[in-house]
């Protein structure tokens, strides 16, 4: 059964897909017609984003003048302008394909609360994200570091057992901890997440810091 807002978006996509298809040199087009790649049925207009990468360090700590939003003061200013936010990130799927380095952007506002206070908060949030966002191709990354964020996650994650959001470890065998391994990989035991990405490597080849996993 379908929501209101999944309803607008396929009738949106009716109309779209009234416009004539893009141009296609003509072996494209015909792998295409026979099935050897996919266009993931996202309509006829010539170009919209999917994977876009927000610069939400810069969104939490400057706010946003278009939004009238102050920049973030704790943690729970930060988890609500991320939740803001996520309804304006321009997306095919009219979704966000990226939430952000979340252990990392977070972590910065924690302040002086406790672990069991996080983790309310943070598996308050991670339901959330599933309710209103609920894509599979949504996804955050977490780690190489340690830190009471990143374990609240790995947590919320273990319990809830959601769908979305999916969610990918980058790993540095020169940062991560041996025990916050072993949480992941018992967390992949529990819920099949996260993915583990191998951080030196991927840190040769994009830059390092800012790269959507």
């Amino acid at each position: 059964m379908l929501s209101p807002e999944q309803k607008r978006h396929f009738l949106a996509l009716e109309a779209e897909n009234n416009l004539p298809y893009p141009q296609l040199p003509a072996e494209a087009r015909r792998a295409l017609d026979e099935g050897v790649i996919c266009d993931m049925f996202e309509g006829h207009a010539p170009y919209k984003p999917r994977y876009v990468l927000p610069d939400y360090a810069r969104f939490l700590a400057n706010g946003s003048e278009w939004l009238e939003l102050e920049g973030a003061k704790d943690l729970d200013d930060a988890l609500s302008l991320l939740t803001i936010l996520y309804h304006h990130v321009p997306s095919v799927t009219s979704m966000p394909v990226y939430l952000g380095q979340l252990d990392a952007l977070l972590q910065l506002y924690v302040r002086i609360l406790t672990q069991d206070e996080i983790d309310v908060r943070i598996k308050r949030f991670w339901r959330y994200l599933d309710r209103t966002l609920p894509d599979a191709f949504m996804h955050a990354n977490i780690g190489p570091s340690d830190s009471p964020i990143t374990r609240a996650i790995l947590r919320a994650d273990a319990d809830l057992k959601q769908v979305s959001p999916n969610l990918t470890f980058i790993y540095d065998p020169e940062i991560t901890p041996d025990d916050l391994l072993l949480k992941v990989a018992k967390n992949i035991c529990e819920c099949s997440k996260p993915h583990i990405a191998n951080g030196p490597v991927y840190d040769k080849i994009f830059t390092k810091g800012a790269t959507g996993l």
